[in-house]
């Protein structure tokens, strides 16, 4: 079990690449950027088209592409294409239902900055930030390395974009803004100074790069390279680079913890035996330590031991408190909703109101499944404190994504369409009945003193009359429609919040399982370790003088080596944080 640890996390310290997403608004430049970046038309770029299809670029000795589409068992399959058939795939828009469609485009191309095993992930940005597309581009936030937020310097930050920022700042561990066609806008300045005021506000920690994709273009062209500096890609080029090695140095740190805590395993091991062939006579007392270690050891793996117990704990909380906020959040988004419809005319307003409402709400889903991720991860982090070890591995590969094919087939039925509004002749005819039924009444009260059934009295009183019952008419008609909106916006609220419910339930049961076996099998391999160096002790007292004296020459020299490796880990590794070597009990 330990080999098998071992040669894991050496495939994934060899094949460790940097995701790097590109995320934001539609036509704010984002494949323009990833294209100026590797000197490269990878993803096209056009006024009429945009990025429909994730397309991830990276390093490949001879160009070439794949693409994605979706399995019969969920997972991706991927098929080879080539690269400008690829480029094409990644502008068209979904078609009708049923229609295969990619899911994901690969495209590797020779470059220098890619090499390091950096990999430039151009996301779509149709919908707007806060849309269902926003919502599936944020389910991969917590797989990502980096985030680059694209925003063009024609305004300041917006507030979904804000909104999205925190989200993604949550979810992954660095964001950086990209203020990109700063050629086009003298007044990129005071747009970014705007934009550092926003994030400083809003909890941001982001950096702010302003770039010029046109002027990197020309650069390359002329080979111009103080035209290449004034375009800010040096900067941003090196901020990626910084990111790439402190993603390795990362990665380094959680294999050199691996190292030593195999070290140490083995080392009990083989200290037990040597101490056991040092003084045999000592032996049975050494023999009966072991067996209570291993003793508390195999109580790790019990339903009552303290780690079980803490994560259960914990996950209930976090079931708990995720269902509480995603609640309060869709009980915010309602009354706002039937505030604007209360304070205008549902009728007109409608056409603006409903994207508002998608947009709103799936911004809200995105920022509870941000809070579902960072509870999750303090859960590990606490449990992996009970076992002395670190939370890397298993943290990225929590099981927990925004549900954002689900927000996409919910949509809001308000039969607005059918709802009575009056038209000028409706109007005619409402006063005309009113007037009709005044002139009426006080034409007969009139005839009691002496005048003529229309006369200028009874008109007047009349008219009065019938623009009340129009007015009256209108208003029902009106107060109909908005009790139509807001039972609208309360049934398409009250279905997100019943599916995204039972998916943030399901994610909270996804995340104990997965945290469950992995700690699981934690304290098997603690048990397996306890178990190994009793057995060895219990050999070591078998033999004779000779054997012993040999066996004890081997171990000693097995123990440097061990000792010497743990050394170099520990070297590497950070200073892990204090807590009970039978904290998990």
């Amino acid at each position: 079990d330990l080999a098998r640890r071992v040669r894991a996390r050496r495939e994934r310290l060899v094949e460790r690449t940097v995701r790097v997403l590109v995320v934001g608004e539609f036509k704010q430049g984002k494949s323009s950027l990833v294209n100026a970046l590797v000197n490269a038309p990878v993803c096209p770029v056009d006024d009429d088209i945009a990025t429909a299809v994730p397309t991830a670029v990276r390093h490949r000795d001879e160009p070439g592409a794949r693409v994605a589409y979706p399995g019969d068992d969920g997972e991706p399959v991927w098929e080879p294409a080539d690269v400008d058939a690829a480029r094409r795939l990644s502008t068209v828009p979904s078609g009708p239902p049923g229609e295969r469609r990619p899911v994901m485009i690969e495209i590797g191309i020779p470059r220098r900055l890619l090499a390091g095993g950096l990999v430039l992930v151009d996301t779509p940005g149709v919908g707007g930030i806060g849309s269902a597309q926003a919502a599936s581009t944020a389910s991969s936030l917590p797989s990502a390395d980096l985030v680059l937020f694209v925003t063009d310097a024609s305004q300041e930050l917006t507030a979904p974009e804000l909104e999205f920022l925190q989200a993604a700042r949550a979810l992954c561990p660095a964001v950086a803004c990209v203020l990109t066609k700063v050629d086009l806008y003298p007044q990129w300045r005071t747009i970014r100074d705007l934009d550092e005021s926003h994030l400083r506000h809003a909890g941001v920690r982001a950096p702010i790069v302003a770039v010029s994709a046109l002027l990197r273009q020309h650069a390359a062209t002329g080979s111009d390279h103080e035209l290449n500096a004034e375009s800010g890609f040096p900067a941003l080029i090196d901020h990626l680079r910084r990111c790439v090695a402190e993603a390795k140095a990362t990665a380094a740190q959680s294999a050199a913890i691996d190292v030593v805590d195999v070290a140490r395993q083995l080392q009990a091991s083989f200290e037990a035996e040597r101490s056991a062939l040092v003084d045999p006579e000592r032996a049975g007392e050494l023999v009966a330590g072991l067996a209570l270690a291993r003793q508390e050891a195999d109580r790790l793996r019990g339903q009552t031991s303290k780690w079980q117990q803490r994560l259960n704990d914990r996950i209930a909380d976090l079931g708990a408190d995720v269902e509480h906020d995603l609640r309060s959040r869709m009980r915010e988004v309602t009354r706002l909703g039937d505030e604007t419809i209360d304070d205008g005319d549902p009728r007109e307003l409608w056409a603006e109101f409903e994207p508002w409402l998608y947009r709103r709400v799936a911004a809200e889903v995105l920022a509870n499944y941000a809070l579902l991720h960072q509870r999750a991860a303090l859960v590990a982090a606490e449990v992996s404190a009970l076992f002395e070890t670190e939370e890397s591995d298993v943290l990225a590969a929590l099981p927990v994504a925004a549900p954002s094919d689900m927000l996409e087939n919910i949509a809001v039925d308000t039969g607005l369409d059918d709802a009575p509004s009056m038209s000028v002749g409706q109007s005619a005819l409402s006063l005309l009945r009113g007037s009709y039924g005044g002139v009426l009444m006080f034409g007969m009260l009139g005839r009691m003193v002496g005048l003529g059934l229309a006369n200028p009295a009874s008109i007047f009183l009349g008219l009065m009359m019938g623009r009340k019952s129009m007015r009256d008419e209108k208003a029902r008609q009106l107060a109909q429609a908005r009790q139509q909106a807001r039972g609208a916006c309360h049934r398409y609220v009250d279905e997100v919040t019943f599916v995204i419910g039972k998916d943030s339930r399901d994610t909270v049961r996804r995340v104990h399982r997965h945290l469950r076996d992995h700690f699981a099998e934690r304290a098997e391999t603690l048990h397996r370790s306890a178990s190994e160096s009793l057995r060895a002790a219990q050999e070591a007292i078998k033999g004779d003088e000779t054997q012993r004296r040999d066996r004890l020459r081997r171990v000693e020299m097995e123990l440097v080596r061990i000792r010497g490796l743990a050394a170099r880990g520990a070297a590497v590794a950070p200073r892990p944080s204090p807590a009970a070597a039978t904290g998990g009990r």
